[in-house]
């Protein structure tokens, strides 16, 4: 594989996005338009809290606000893990909540009211890994109802609840659709974890890609999928490309895996940014073409650089990633840089 290493310095110091809460910030995801960023921040200690912030060519606007599900008295803010944010094309925003004594379930927040998407007499049990389809009339997850982890559709005007994958004696994880309704998760049997499809129209999923260990949290990019994978071993994880398991690519080893995301591509699909756990290279955020022919580097002048997210503004290319900001530092910060010029 042809790699051109380019090594991109800007010297202006990186947006910073500051919360006043004590914790690493984790998986920054941009709305559709990329006007606006949701991001955890989690303490270590038992909390996850979420927030959004409103974002104008690169740069923060306000200070960040908290999304709460505290505020018709039924939950506190002082314990518990609100994350997985997605945003709904229209602005609104899918997200996962746990609280001490309850289970995981997804709400949707609009116009700053939080509503339960699904509510307990439709579906019991927890509900985690939302996600939703293109036009976002419907969200995908998985649910432990049966006792295992199976994946469900529910249409959010319609209220109809579809029970997509149920195989028994395993777990269903990271479901995510493509533009033409084709649904990939994986699929948890036997020690190691592979990726199925289920074709739109189809009644069972296929066997799409396997492999030794681990093969988790797949994102499309065209017919390809794009996914971490630790086949060498259980703490190396590489970020892979692939049609079917006879076409994988590696386009990166020793990735530094994100908290709870994907690999994140470029919004024209070409790209895929990741960190490095490499120490040597940590201060860099780094992007290989998803053809293998180029792979370029973005000095951050951050440490221990990690879970990338990247967006388009008016023809502009931004990246969101998490950073110490020097060795020792207490707290992971969310930052935002251009890196238009880096991607062509």
């Amino acid at each position: 594989m042809n790699i051109l290493a380019l090594l991109f310095s800007n010297f202006v110091q990186a947006a910073e996005v500051s919360v006043m809460t004590r914790g690493h910030a984790s998986n920054p995801v941009w709305s559709a338009n990329g006007s606006k960023l949701a991001f955890e921040v989690n303490d270590y200690a038992g909390k996850i809290s979420l927030f959004t912030v409103d974002v104008e060519n690169g740069e923060p606007r306000d200070v960040p606000r908290q999304v709460s599900l505290s505020t018709g008295g039924l939950y506190s803010d002082s314990s518990g893990i609100v994350a997985s944010p997605v945003w709904h094309p229209q602005g609104y925003l899918i997200f996962e909540a746990l609280y001490a004594g309850g289970n995981a379930r997804i709400y949707m927040e609009s116009h700053n009211t939080v509503t339960e998407v699904v509510d307990k007499t439709t579906l019991n049990g927890d509900l985690s890994w939302p996600t939703l389809s293109s036009d976002g009339e419907t969200v995908v997850f998985v649910s432990d109802a049966t006792g295992q982890g199976d994946v469900y559709s529910y249409t959010i005007r319609g209220k109809n609840l579809k029970h997509l994958v149920d195989t028994s004696n395993s777990s269903e994880m990271a479901p995510r659709l493509n533009p033409d309704g084709e649904l990939v998760f994986t699929h948890k049997k036997g020690g190691g974890e592979d990726l199925y499809v289920l074709s739109s129209g189809a009644t069972a999923p296929k066997h799409h890609i396997g492999g030794n260990g681990d093969q988790t949290r797949p994102i499309w990019a065209g017919d390809s999928l794009v996914f971490f994978s630790n086949e060498r071993g259980t703490d190396l994880w590489d970020v892979v490309v692939a049609g079917d398991s006879k076409s994988k690519r590696v386009l990166s080893k020793n990735v530094r895996l994100p908290f709870r995301s994907p690999p994140a591509l470029s919004p024209d699909k070409k790209w895929v940014a990741y960190g490095l756990n490499d120490p040597r290279k940590s201060e860099k955020i780094w992007f290989t073409k998803l053809d293998g022919s180029k792979t370029v580097a973005f000095n951050t002048g951050h440490v221990a650089c990690g879970e990338p997210n990247l967006t388009e503004i008016n023809g502009q290319v931004y990246l969101a990633y998490t950073a110490l900001p020097a060795e020792g530092s207490a707290w992971r910060q969310l930052h935002i840089r251009d890196v238009t010029s880096l991607l062509k």
